[in-house]
């Protein structure tokens, strides 16, 4: 019993599961394509036309997307690693039986099962794999989980190449279908993680009570979720090709080159694992870092990687030789397969941990049903009017497509940054400019910051201009004719005497002292393009004085916020928002926010609704209300899920007492 302890405990490491897991992959997809590989042979034996061979790739594919759902819904309530050993088991028995059967119903009901074990599989383990690792390692796990599908797939290729004329195609599935039941014994061992233990964050908690929703409400949460949505649907179309290119590229080299079984098998699936392993590890890790620093890298690289591989796909259906094709197929399948671990990465950051089984199941149901269960019969059924090659023409038009959808859902479903700094919490109210309502002390000076640290505020809002000595200063206006009826520009003004005149600090003053609140909300004031030189200064003043952790920088200027991101992506940054309505929801504004990709929302709290607070709730994204100087406001906008208030004369006691 020590032992089985021991055992288990060693194999539930997060590392030692990663492996274990690729492992599966890496048969899954072996189990899968060895079928294309020997597909001429089975052609040749069994005489189907290319119109059964397809229908026989689309049975596999039929029971895999139908069931995908039910193993989901199960993945999320039961013990996961059952439901994926059991499934494993299943594929690999399904694929030793491929080789004892010889008609066209047989080897249809043969493929059906194994596509019932391998969706069983699929749906829960990228979750699992979510539950063991942090999002900012997600990209390289999902890189090492994924590139078994490009070397599983070449191996596939490469091992009834080199089976099939030794041992005949029936043989040849005996072979890869055992060591797949041995690996399904191991999962027993592992140990379940909690679900979304390690999402858990200062603006997204985690609602457990959501957890016990039916497989209906789920299904519908989902299906709202125009996010999921825009990664799937651009996925199924990318799967369309990728399914037909593996299904069909093996026929294709041995009809239009005139090359052997075994050689066009070895050569595609040798230019399968060198292309598609490195392809798929660099765009792990190029979404990794992308991420940290721009966000939304995931569906950006996805969309980036498919229009360089559009071209690629029109010269190799060109090549007239076969040297040239090999050369151009490399770096095609080099392309294609740079998005395949950002894509399961993508489709995860949508949707809450709770119901990410579920999503991975609906996402296998659409991306099959939509995708490679049409292509594959589509592409023969082309070929079989016309011929192969003119068949595959359809694919580059397919790929643009999915690249269309995809930018689409970058625009209009941008995500917020990842959420940095744990020890920058927002409270519930910030002061505005210094709390002056009531007062004798001037917005943005250092008696009103004090004041607002008296009145118990954590946070307080800030203006930050240049002076003429290139000296952050904190002002409000660009003219001081408001404060002291003299027209006299910031940026012609030195700062000392900025700080004569009407009282206004420096950057480094205000963050460098005690006696002002604990966090600081900096708004760069600067609607143009002439914003360099301040943000410049502003994040030196910020390093200066290792205050990374206590500030939010906020623009009207998205193209600052997309600067401090390139500079310090580790500083929270919000956009704000003064014109709202219907602008909001337009390509501009959208665009806007979607070039900024900011942490947080500020809103100008007349354009907040109920229902426009649920929309940004529901995509996870933290909203601020300014400015709020009514108190019963305040405490509907609470209400309606908004993070944080900025207000001039309530004070944190009456909300408190209000809230009470």
């Amino acid at each position: 019993m020590d032992s089985i302890l021991k055992f288990r405990k060693k194999i539930s490491s997060p590392i030692s599961i990663l492996i274990l897991l690729s492992a599966l992959n890496l048969l899954n997809y072996i189990d899968r394509y060895i079928f294309s590989a020997l597909l001429p042979a089975i052609k040749n034996d069994l005489h189907f036309t290319d119109t059964e061979l397809g229908l026989l790739g689309s049975g596999f594919i039929i029971a895999y997307i139908f069931v995908s759902p039910i193993f989901g819904w199960m993945g999320d309530r039961f013990d996961r690693t059952k439901v994926m050993a059991s499934g494993a088991a299943l594929w690999s028995i399904a694929t030793s039986f491929s080789g004892l059967t010889r008609s066209f119903n047989g080897q249809l009901i043969t493929r059906f099962i194994v596509g019932l074990g391998e969706s069983s599989y699929t749906v829960v383990s990228p979750g699992f794999l979510a539950d063991l690792f942090s999002k900012n390692a997600r990209g390289r796990v999902f890189a090492v989980y994924s590139g078994a599908i490009s070397v599983g797939s070449a191996l596939g290729y490469l091992i009834g190449g080199i089976l099939e004329p030794r041992f005949g195609w029936q043989r040849s599935f005996f072979v890869v279908g055992i060591p797949g039941v041995l690996l399904s014994v191991l999962i027993l061992f592992i140990q379940n993680p909690k679900r979304g233990v390690l999402d858990t964050s200062s603006t997204d908690q985690l609602q457990n009570d959501q957890t016990k929703k039916q497989f209906k409400e789920v299904t519908k949460e989902l299906f709202c979720n125009g996010g999921f949505l825009s990664v799937v649907l651009g996925y199924a179309a990318y799967t369309f090709v990728v399914g037909g290119l593996a299904f069909w590229m093996p026929s294709y080299i041995v009809r239009y080159f005139n090359i052997s079984l075994t050689q066009a098998n070895l050569t595609f699936g040798g230019l399968t694992v060198a292309g598609g392993f490195f392809g798929t590890l660099v765009g792990g890790f190029i979404s990794d870092v992308w991420e940290k620093k721009r966000g939304n890298a995931y569906l950006k690289l996805s969309a980036v990687s498919l229009l360089v591989a559009i071209p690629l796909f029109w010269l190799s259906l060109k090549a007239q030789n076969f040297n040239s094709f090999c050369f151009i197929l490399f770096f095609l399948e080099f392309s294609l397969f740079i998005c395949l671990s950002p894509l399961d990465t993508a489709v995860i950051s949508f949707v809450r941990p709770e119901i990410r089984s579920m999503a991975m199941a609906w996402d296998l149901f659409l991306i099959h049903l939509l995708g490679d269960g049409i292509s594959r019969t589509l592409i023969g059924s082309v070929s079989d009017n016309s011929d192969l090659a003119q068949a595959l023409l359809i694919c580059p038009w397919v790929l643009l497509l999915a690249a269309f959808i995809w930018i689409i859902g970058i625009i209009f479903f941008w995500q917020p940054a990842n959420w940095t700094q744990r020890e920058l919490k927002l409270p519930h109210l910030q002061s505005h400019r210094g709390f002056t309502e009531g007062t004798l002390f001037r917005e943005n000076t250092m008696p009103a910051f004090e004041n607002s640290r008296l009145q118990n505020f954590l946070m307080t809002e800030l203006d930050v201009r240049l002076s003429k000595d290139r000296i952050p200063v904190v002002i409000h206006d660009q003219n001081l004719k408001r404060l002291i009826k003299v027209k006299k520009k910031v940026q012609k003004t030195l700062a000392k005497d900025l700080k004569s005149l009407v009282g206004a600090p420096s950057l480094k003053e205000v963050l460098s002292s005690d006696l002002v609140t604990s966090f600081i909300n900096i708004e760069i004031k600067c609607n143009d393009f002439k914003y360099h030189d301040l943000v410049n200064e502003v994040l030196r003043v910020v390093v200066e004085l290792n205050c990374a952790n206590r500030v939010i920088i906020s623009s009207f200027n998205p193209f600052v916020l997309r600067r401090i991101a390139h500079l310090n992506p580790e500083i929270v940054r919000a956009y704000l928002v003064s014109h709202m309505g219907w602008r909001f929801f337009v390509p501009g504004h959208i665009l806007y926010s979607a070039l900024a990709h900011p942490h947080m929302l500020n809103i100008e709290q007349t354009h907040l609704t109920q229902w426009r607070c649920g929309h940004f709730k529901k995509r996870k994204i933290p909203v601020v209300a300014w400015t709020v100087n009514d108190i019963e406001r305040a405490k509907e906008l609470l209400s309606f899920g908004v993070s944080s208030i900025i207000s001039d004369c309530i004070t944190p006691s009456e909300l408190k007492a209000l809230q009470a």
